[in-house]
Parts: C-alpha cells; sequence; structure tokens
C-alpha cells in the first residue's frame, strides 16, 4: 500500500482536498434541505448545524475519499482499470457528450418527465440552486461518488469476479467490466434512496426515477473509467452536475 500512496500522492490529495470543500458544502446545503420535523429531531438530540457539517467534511474528505481512493487504486491496478490521465481527443468527445447528455437529464428532463408526476420532485426546480448546492455537486458528485462507485466498488466487482470465474485467464473478458459497471450503478443509484427518504415517500414513481436516471448515468460514466480512466468519470459527473445547475439558474 505504500508505495501506491507515493506513486499517487497527489491524486489522493485531490481526493481529500476536494472532498473537506464538498463535503462542507453539502453537509450545509443538506441541513438546509431537512424537512421541519426532521430538524426537531436532530435539535432534540443536540445535534446542530456544525456537528452535520463536520461529519460531512470527514466522511467525504477521509473515510469515502482518501481511504476508499487508495484501497481503489491498489485494485484498479491489479485488473488494469487504472489509467494515467491522457488528453486524446476520443476521450474528450466521449466525456463530453456523456456530461451533456447526464446534465440534461437531471435538469430539466427530471422536472418535465418526473416533475410532472410527482409533486416533490417538481418542488425541488422551484427555486435557483445555491453556491453550496453547486459546490457540493461539483466536488462531492464529481470526484467523490466516483471514487466510491468506479475506482474502488467497480474494480472491487471487477476483481472478485475475475477470480470467482476467470481465474486461470490470463485476460479479463469485457463482459465482467460490463457486469461489473451494472452492479456499480445499481448501487449507485440504490445510494440515492436514503438521503430521498428523509425528504420524501418512496413511491414507485420515485424509486423508478432514482433508478432510471442514477443507475443510467452511472452506466455512462461507468463507460469513461473503464475506457479512459477515472480522472474522465468525475469530469463527466461533476461536469453533469455544474451544467444542469448553471441551466437551473438561468431557467429558473
Amino acid at each position: 500500500m505504500k508505495k501506491y500512496v507515493k506513486a499517487h500522492w497527489r491524486f489522493l490529495l485531490f481526493v481529500l482536498i476536494g472532498g473537506l470543500i464538498g463535503g462542507y458544502c453539502m453537509g450545509i446545503y443538506g441541513y438546509d434541505m431537512l424537512p421541519e420535523d426532521t430538524l426537531a429531531i436532530l435539535q432534540k438530540q443536540n445535534v446542530t448545524k456544525g456537528m452535520t457539517v463536520l461529519s460531512a467534511m470527514v466522511q467525504y474528505g477521509i473515510l469515502f475519499g482518501v481511504v476508499l481512493a487508495a484501497i481503489g487504486i491498489v485494485i484498479s491496478e491489479k485488473v488494469h482499470l487504472w489509467k494515467t490521465f491522457r488528453p486524446t481527443k476520443k476521450a474528450v468527445l466521449s466525456t463530453a457528450i456523456i456530461a451533456v447528455i447526464a446534465a440534461l437529464c437531471l435538469f430539466p428532463g427530471d422536472k418535465l418527465i418526473f416533475g410532472s408526476l410527482n409533486e416533490w420532485v417538481r418542488d425541488q426546480y422551484t427555486t435557483a440552486p445555491t453556491i453550496y448546492k453547486i459546490t457540493g455537486g461539483l466536488l462531492v458528485g464529481g470526484i467523490i461518488e466516483e471514487v466510491m462507485m468506479r475506482l474502488f466498488f467497480m474494480s472491487l466487482c471487477v476483481w472478485i469476479l475475475s477470480r470467482i470465474f476467470y481465474k486461470n485467464v490470463k485476460e479479463i473478458p469485457v463482459q465482467v467490466y460490463m457486469i461489473a459497471n451494472l452492479l456499480a450503478a445499481i448501487l449507485f443509484a440504490a445510494g440515492h434512496l436514503p438521503g430521498t427518504m428523509m425528504m420524501t415517500t418512496l413511491t414507485p414513481v420515485i424509486l423508478i426515477r432514482c433508478f432510471l436516471f442514477n443507475g443510467g448515468l452511472g452506466l455512462g460514466f461507468g463507460y469513461l473509467y473503464r475506457k479512459y480512466g477515472i480522472g474522465y468519470a468525475m469530469i463527466a459527473h461533476g461536469f453533469a452536475h455544474l451544467i444542469s445547475d448553471i441551466v437551473m439558474l438561468i431557467f429558473v
């Protein structure tokens, strides 16, 4: 592990800084978005806004950030998923296309499709995003969620599947990477459910929305990770949030 940390310390520092800043922003945004009854419960338990923000910074900066990034680097190199970031026309074009499609799915796609079916979804697009939401989406979404879901979990799935089914094969078959991408996308979608449950009821519409949008976008980010490396997956994910939030600022 020590040699991997030494070789990739710049990347780990990047993840740490992004996670700490993103965690700070998401902690503030998440606390401000909580319903009044949930806030009342937290206040009775003496859970302050500062405690929530600090917890988010530790989680995103250290636990979900640096720790999982370090483990993910080791596993990704073993299953040939780690790629040094190199700008190429094909990689940049693919990343731009996926980022724009993802952004339009988030807004206005979500509002037009699921906002017409669910009042809570529609209400999410009645106010312009704050600087905390924009920054948190860019950093936590773009950096930390990609570390968790792609660099760590997707790589781990490839390693486990290859060890079970293709232990004596020199080259891991492409279908293993595709299955791992699908599993990571499903988990990525499911990971949004606890936060959603804190704000609304999990109706069939909300569940379909979660797995269709988040799962579908996760597949796109996983594709970029497999083809071009974690850097491009991070860029696409982060800019998807950034573009959709900018569009919201213009039209909401």
